[in-house]
C-alpha cells in the first residue's frame, strides 16, 4: 500500500486491552459435525458453518508501535484481594508459561486481517452497496471502483496461537450474532476489543439471507441448487463462480441479502421466522463445533482460511480445554440488533423447550443429547441456564412478534424469571431509545411479565397475538410511534422522517418487580444504531446524530468488561482500563490503576440509566 493510501484508508483505533489480539476464520462441513442437531426445512440448502474468532496471544502486533496493545500480564496489583498465586490464574507472571521467549515471536511477522472478508472482498463491496439501495448493475462496478477499501485492516494478527496459560485456566467465551447487513467482521472492533480483555469470542456469520452477501462451499448435494430462486420468504442461493463451470474444484455458493417489509404481517412474521429457524439452527451447530475443539478435535475438512492442514492444526490444538463452556451457564451469549432478538428467541427456546407444544410450531426444538458421543461436553439444554450471561445491544423486537413466537414472548427471559436479572445487560443507542415502539417492546422482553396485557393503544402492537388480532397490518416503524431511528429496512438505511423530539418519560415501575429485577439497561447519549458496528469508527461521517465514535464503542466495551467481572469472569477477564491518553496507557497499566464500576453508578459522561417497567 502506497505512503499516501495509509491517510486515505480508514484505519480501526488500536484496541484498549492489555493483550494483542488475533483472529481467524473457520468454515466446518455440516456433515462432519454429527454431533450437532439436525436442520430445520429452512436450512436444508446450508452445508456448511461458518465464523471468526478473536482472541488474546501472546505475539506483538505488527507495525509495532508504542500505542499498541502490549502482549504483557498486568501486574500483581490488579488482583488485589486474591490470596495465592494458584487463585491468581491468569493474573500474575504465572500466566504465560512461555513468557522468556515472548521476544522471538514478537519479532515475527504476519500477514494482515482485512476487514472486507476474503477471499471475496469485491463480492462483499458489491454485496454491501446492493444493501444501501444501488442496484445490481451500479453495485458491482462500485465493487471495482473503491478499491482502497479493500485495504482496511484490523489491529489484529492473523493465524497467531493462543495465548499461552497455566494448566486449568480457561478463556471467557463468547458467541456474538449480527444484525440485517451484518459479517463476521462487521463488529470486528466490538469483538476484538473484548479479546484484548482475554475473552475468546465467536461470531458467526448467518446464511439466513441477513448478511449483505455470503458464501460457502457446496456440499455433495447442494450442487443441484446452483442457480435455484427462492422461494417466497427464503434467502436466495445460486452459484457466482465460473469456477463452478469449468470443474477446477472451487466453486462456492453464494447467498445474496433477503429483504422484508418492516411491517406487522404475514408476509413479514414468515420470512424473519424463517431467518430465526436458521440462525437458531446454526448457533446449535457451532455451539456443537466449539465444544469438540474444547475436547482436541478438529471435524473433518474444516477449512481455515489462509492455513494449511499443519497450520490448522497446530493452531486449533492451542484451543484445547481452554474455552470456559463446560460449565452449565458459563458460556455467553450476545448479539446486535436481529442478533439480539435471535439470542432473546435461543435462550427462551432451549430453556423453556419442555413448555412448548408442538401445535404451536416453535421456531427451534433443541435436541437434548447434543453434542451426540461427545461425554465431557455438556449438552446446549444444560449451557443455557437461568445464569447464562446475556449480552443485548440495541434490541429490535419486531422479529419477535409473531404467532411462533407468541408463547416464547409471552414468558421472561429465564434469568429474569429466577431472580438473576444481574445477569442480563442490555445496551442501547441514542436512536434505538429514542424510538419509542421498540423501547416499550424492549422493557416488555425485561419485565418479569412481558405477556401481561397493558393500558393504551401503545401497547397493542405487542399484543396481537389472539384469534383475532388488536391491530391491523402496518409499520413498526417511524410513522407509528415518532421518532424513531435510522434502522434497517429492506435493502437500506432509513432515516428518521421528523426531528428528534424529548426523550421519552420513564415508565411506571413496579416496586417489588424492581426488587426482583435487577437487570442493567442503559443507552449512550448521542450514539446510533450502526455505533455499535465498525460503521461508526471506519465512517464517521456517514453515520448521522453520532458524536466521537470510538468513545461510543469504548463504554460498550468497557460496561460489558466492568459487567462480566460481576458475572463471575474476576479473575480470569481484565479489568477496564479508563485511560484516555494512549501514551500513558502502558505506563498506567503497570501501576494496576482501575475505575471497575463507576460505569454503573451513574459517574461516567454520556452513559444514562433507563427505568424499566414491570
Amino acid at each position: 500500500m502506497s505512503f499516501l493510501s495509509r491517510y486515505v484508508v480508514p484505519q480501526f483505533p488500536a484496541y484498549n486491552g492489555p493483550y494483542t489480539v488475533a483472529s481467524f476464520d473457520l468454515e466446518i462441513p455440516v456433515t462432519s459435525l454429527p454431533t450437532s442437531q439436525k436442520p430445520p426445512n429452512s436450512a436444508e440448502a446450508i452445508s456448511t458453518v461458518q465464523f471468526r474468532v478473536f482472541y488474546p496471544t501472546a505475539h506483538k502486533f505488527e507495525p509495532a508501535d508504542t500505542e499498541r496493545a502490549s502482549s504483557a500480564p498486568p501486574s500483581d496489583a490488579e488482583s488485589e484481594g486474591v490470596s495465592s498465586d494458584a487463585e491468581k490464574t491468569g493474573w500474575t507472571s504465572g500466566w504465560f508459561r512461555h513468557r522468556a521467549t515472548l521476544d522471538d515471536r514478537q519479532k515475527e511477522q504476519s500477514k494482515p486481517v482485512y476487514w472486507l472478508p476474503e477471499p471475496h472482498q469485491r463480492e462483499y463491496l458489491s454485496g454491501y452497496a446492493r444493501f444501501l439501495g444501488a442496484g445490481s448493475g451500479l453495485a458491482e462496478l462500485i465493487s471495482y471502483i473503491p478499491r482502497i477499501l479493500h485495504h482496511i485492516a484490523l489491529p489484529a494478527i492473523s493465524l497467531a496461537p493462543l495465548m499461552p496459560s497455566n494448566p486449568g485456566f480457561k478463556f471467557p467465551t463468547m458467541i456474538f450474532s449480527h444484525g440485517l447487513g451484518g459479517t463476521r467482521l462487521a463488529y470486528s472492533h466490538l469483538c476484538g476489543s473484548l479479546a484484548s480483555y482475554g475473552m475468546v469470542v465467536i461470531v458467526p456469520e448467518h446464511r439466513d439471507g441477513s448478511a449483505p452477501v455470503t458464501f460457502m462451499k457446496p456440499g455433495v448435494t447442494e450442487t443441484e441448487l446452483v442457480g435455484s430462486k427462492p422461494e417466497n420468504g427464503e434467502p436466495g442461493i445460486g452459484s457466482t463462480s465460473a469456477a463452478s463451470k469449468n470443474g477446477n474444484g472451487n466453486s462456492r455458493v453464494q447467498v445474496d441479502y433477503t429483504a422484508y417489509p418492516h411491517q406487522i404481517s404475514e408476509e413479514t412474521a414468515n420470512g424473519r421466522n424463517r431467518q430465526l429457524e436458521i440462525r437458531l439452527w446454526e448457533l446449535s451447530v457451532i455451539y456443537s463445533a466449539i465444544t469438540l475443539l474444547d475436547l482436541g478435535q478438529i471435524p473433518p475438512s474444516t477449512a481455515m482460511f489462509d492455513a494449511d492442514s499443519s497450520t490448522r492444526d497446530s493452531l486449533l490444538s492451542t484451543f484445547k480445554e481452554k474455552l470456559d463452556i463446560r460449565t452449565p451457564g458459563s458460556l455467553i451469549w450476545s448479539g446486535h440488533s436481529f442478533g439480539s432478538a435471535t439470542m432473546i428467541q435461543l435462550i427462551k427456546s432451549v430453556y423453556y423447550s419442555d413448555k412448548t407444544q408442538p401445535n404451536e410450531d416453535p421456531l427451534f426444538v433443541p435436541d437434548s443429547t447434543v453434542p451426540h458421543d461427545a461425554p465431557d461436553a455438556i449438552p446446549l439444554g444444560k449451557q443455557i441456564t437461568a445464569s447464562s450471561p446475556l449480552l443485548l445491544l440495541d434490541v429490535w423486537c419486531l422479529p419477535l412478534l409473531s404467532k411462533r413466537t407468541q408463547s416464547l414472548w409471552k414468558l421472561p427471559l429465564p434469568q429474569i424469571g429466577a431472580g438473576n436479572g444481574d445477569r442480563v445487560l442490555v445496551i442501547m443507542s441514542d436512536e434505538f431509545f429514542k424510538w419509542r415502539e421498540n423501547l416499550r417492546g424492549v422493557r416488555r422482553i425485561l419485565s418479569t411479565d412481558p405477556g401481561r396485557r397493558r393500558d393504551g393503544e401503545e401497547h397493542k402492537v405487542f399484543e396481537q397475538f389472539s384469534s383475532e388480532p388488536v391491530v391491523k397490518e402496518g409499520e413498526f416503524h417511524p410513522n407509528n410511534d415518532l421518532p424513531a431511528p435510522g434502522v434497517e429496512r429492506g435493502t437500506q438505511i432509513v432515516t428518521p422522517m421528523t426531528a428528534a423530539s424529548p426523550s421519552p418519560p420513564p415508565a411506571p415501575v413496579n416496586p417489588d418487580d424492581a426488587r426482583k429485577n435487577n437487570v442493567r439497561l442503559f443507552y449512550v447519549k448521542e450514539s446510533a444504531h450502526l455505533s455499535q458496528s465498525d460503521f461508526g469508527v471506519l465512517f464517521p461521517r456517514a453515520i448521522r446524530k453520532a458524536v466521537e465514535p470510538e468513545v461510543i464503542l469504548d463504554l460498550n466495551v468497557r460496561a460489558a468488561c466492568e459487567w462480566l467481572r460481576t458475572c463471575g469472569f474476576e479473575k480470569t477477564l481484565a479489568g477496564y482500563t479508563d485511560i484516555q491518553a494512549v501514551e500513558q496507557k502502558l505506563e498506567k497499566m503497570q501501576l494496576g490503576e482501575r475505575r471497575d464500576g463507576d460505569i454503573f453508578e451513574g459517574e461516567v459522561m454520556r452513559w444514562e440509566s433507563v427505568p424499566l417497567e414491570d
